[in-house]
């Protein structure tokens, strides 16, 4: 059928629509978030890190860059792409080159090997970095196309059911991953190599669905681009006046304070606890993703009836991840599994909560600016949070880190069960602000 605005199509057919698209974003988003566990940006990279340098604040910034990536430039992009009606090119174009560089990099690490330790480092910094900046200039164009062509339903189920589907393969994944790094793997930097190869390869195949999408149109395309001295005004108007929008960004950016923690508890429990590599990265990550499982099927059904009180479930459980660690300095490991185990219950559905707000508070007009902002506003915490985290590890200690990251999740928790409002939904599912 020709595609038209979602007033133009019929009750069935756009539910149609939606339906076909949720299976087409949920393959991609399956397997783009294995991909991303496999080399896991709070276990598999700042173990690969450590390995090649011992500054904490190098570790640090390999675990929030690709946060720092994908949020920076999405403000900018969404400036620009108000210019043009239909979004669905802006995602898929861009994705081409961009999700074939780790694999790329998997290439270069096994031609470098394990004697050039410091090129293998400014390698991944290079790569890394250009696959998060990459995958921010498409961030924009995917929140829209989400929010045009599924409606609020049906995008907290392909939120839900893709972190559960990532999250159920990872577990078959994750005792291999153990092998790959213990003595019966190859040797380093080959290990990790393969591990960067296997999630180059999949991030090449998720590129397959999104050519296949129905976009429904949603904003009217403006006829020029707004200047900067227009641009940078409005978006000052946009914090002045929307309260839950000023508030939710609040607790975005006090998230992004308590994720800053999230490199430093395998090196806690391989530097502080004594667990190995091969025991420490498969079996914390076997236990952030089980509750990653759980917390999908949660988000599922919950999200879908009740967003904001998912969010503010989701920021109380987050408080037991550096309670945990904290326990696990006095008592042994144990603690920090169950840590784990809540922290994916909790904080891998909790930023699509975040996205599912912000994408069903704002208006199609709004969208690409709303989600803009309120990312690369998220993107100043992603800047600095490792630097913090990296100098309270490396200078005080992992316990004062761990108390700091406690502090932010309260604070988050507070803001949002004080400050917050659900967005209301009409019966055609397209938002309207409060």
């Amino acid at each position: 059928m020709a595609e038209a605005s979602t007033s133009a199509v019929s009750s069935s057919d756009r539910e149609r629509i939606y339906r076909r698209n949720f299976f087409l974003f949920l393959t991609d988003g399956i397997l783009f978030s294995v991909a991303m566990a496999i080399i896991g940006p709070t276990t598999v990279i700042p173990d690969f890190v450590r390995r090649l340098t011992d500054s904490e604040i190098l570790i640090g910034l390999s675990g929030s860059l690709f946060d720092l990536g994908w949020t920076l430039p999405q403000l900018f992009v969404a400036r620009y792409i108000v210019r043009f009606e239909r979004k669905k090119w802006w995602f898929a174009g861009p994705n081409i080159p961009v999700r074939l560089v780790m694999l790329l990099f998997a290439v270069i690490t096994v031609v470098l090997g394990k004697d050039r330790p410091g090129a293998i480092l400014l390698a991944f910094l290079i790569c890394y970095g250009i696959a998060a900046v990459g995958d921010g200039l498409v961030g924009v164009p995917w929140a829209d196309l989400t929010g045009t062509s599924l409606d609020s339903r049906w995008r907290a189920r392909m939120f839900g059911w893709m972190t559960a589907s990532a999250g159920v393969i990872m577990l078959g994944v994750a005792p291999v991953i153990g092998l790959i790094l213990s003595d019966a793997g190859p040797a380093f930097p080959d290990n990790y190599a393969l591990l960067f190869g296997a999630a180059g390869t999949l991030f090449a195949l998720s590129m397959i669905p999104v050519f296949f999408l129905h976009e429904l149109p949603g904003g009217k395309a403006v006829e020029k681009i707004p200047s900067f001295g227009e641009f940078i005004p409005a978006l000052g108007r946009v914090l002045r006046t929307d309260g839950p929008f000023r508030a939710i960004l609040s607790a975005r950016m006090l998230t992004g304070l308590f994720a800053m923690a999230g490199p430093f508890y395998i090196g806690f429990a391989t530097v502080r606890l004594g667990l190995s590599s091969d025991v420490a990265v498969p079996n914390l990550l076997a236990m952030q993703t089980i509750g990653s499982v759980i917390g999908a099927l949660v988000y599922t059904w919950l999200g879908a009836r009740n967003n904001l009180l998912y969010i503010r479930l989701a920021l109380g459980g987050l408080i037991f991840l550096p309670i945990s660690a904290l326990l696990a300095g006095v008592v042994g490991p144990l603690p920090l599994y169950a840590g784990f185990l809540m922290s994916g219950l909790t904080f891998s559905n909790l930023i699509f909560g975040y996205q599912n707000w912000v994408v069903s508070y704002a208006t199609p007009d709004q969208r690409p600016i709303y989600v803009g902002l309120f990312n690369t506003v998220a993107a100043v915490i992603s800047l600095t949070a490792p630097l913090i985290a990296g100098t309270v590890a490396q200078f005080i200690g992992y316990e004062v880190l761990f108390g700091l990251s406690l502090l932010m999740a309260l604070s988050a928790l507070f803001v949002t069960l004080k400050y917050v409002q659900a967005p209301r939904q009409d019966a055609g599912g397209e938002p309207a602000t409060t």
